[in-house]
């Protein structure tokens, strides 16, 4: 669990032009977008306010969730006084926050797979018996004993919602300077989300510091990056300059790729030598295509 205090620190430094109130659902969210010594955005914090239902009573509960750039769960807090609590107001215990936590981060979770409704088995005897539940087995190590509906509440919450609006902002307040942090971190869930959500122009506009993302050439980035960045971009002799140096380095379907996107654009002299030094006298489809683009 994140310690208040680094909670404290962000709300120190949040950029209030960044702050949005909105509801989403039954829940209350206010946004905060945390800027760094620049002045770029580094992740935002939710203040959320929502209630959770248990047959036929409600409570609230009020809580801080961190998010990345990419729209990534990173940490919950609570606010002072305000601390979740179980069944018969049992307070959360730290190993409670510390599996509430765990539970948060993983977004395949099996708690994803159920309808509230399914989460609590009927185990009354007769009609005559008081209700009684349990939890059903299927998610029972994973959630909190007597804070199931919570666990369910703040899941959904982070994965079907509050994630794709992170995302959304991010998209919002892509420039130069964002971008070229993103890049910075080195990390592929970055390079994937620059390289999905990039307009058009927004290639052509921060080519200088997209070069160096188009570097990592590992699985199959550099394949999805070709077929996702605008024929416009790859005519820039800059671009090219940049490939023809790097050609020969690529994986086989990175080349591949590359040369496809090629097609009907005009290659310059460094490009061309770049790929005649490539071609030989093998029948691949990677010849094939050099032979096409040099004719």
């Amino acid at each position: 669990m994140r310690s208040l205090l680094l909670f404290f620190f962000a709300f120190l430094i949040w950029n209030s032009s960044g702050k949005v109130k909105r509801s989403e659902g039954d829940a209350e969210v206010d946004w905060q977008t945390v800027l760094d010594d620049q002045g770029i955005p580094d992740f935002y914090v939710a203040h959320v306010k929502t209630p959770v239902c248990e047959e036929s009573q409600c409570y609230d509960i009020e809580v801080l969730l961190q998010f990345d750039l990419t729209g990534q769960f990173l940490g919950l807090d609570t606010l002072a006084g305000k601390g979740l609590t179980k069944l018969d107001h049992i307070p959360f215990t730290d190993g409670d926050y510390r599996q509430l936590q765990y539970l948060l981060m993983d977004e395949r979770s099996p708690l994803g797979w159920y309808e509230k409704e399914a989460l609590i088995s009927d185990t009354r005897n007769s009609d005559l018996d008081g209700f009684t539940g349990a939890t059903i087995l299927e998610i029972r190590d994973i959630v909190i004993d007597g804070g199931v509906y919570s666990c369910y509440t703040l899941w959904n919450l982070v994965h079907r919602n509050l994630k794709f609006i992170a995302q959304e902002r991010t998209k919002v307040l892509f420039d130069e300077g964002l971008i070229g942090k993103m890049v910075s971190y080195k990390e592929e869930r970055y390079y994937y989300f620059i390289i999905n959500n990039l307009a058009s122009e927004q290639w052509l506009l921060y080519e200088e510091v997209l070069l160096p993302l188009l570097t990592f050439d590992q699985g199959y980035f550099l394949k999805n990056a070709f077929e996702k960045m605008p024929v416009e971009f790859l005519q820039n002799e800059v671009v090219q300059i940049f490939f023809a140096k790097r050609f020969a380095t690529l994986n086989y379907f990175a080349q591949v790729a590359f040369l496809k996107r090629l097609d009907g654009v005009a290659i310059s002299w460094s490009l061309h030598q770049a790929l005649q030094r490539e071609l030989n006298a093998s029948k691949t489809l990677k010849n094939q295509l050099i032979e096409a683009l040099l004719d």
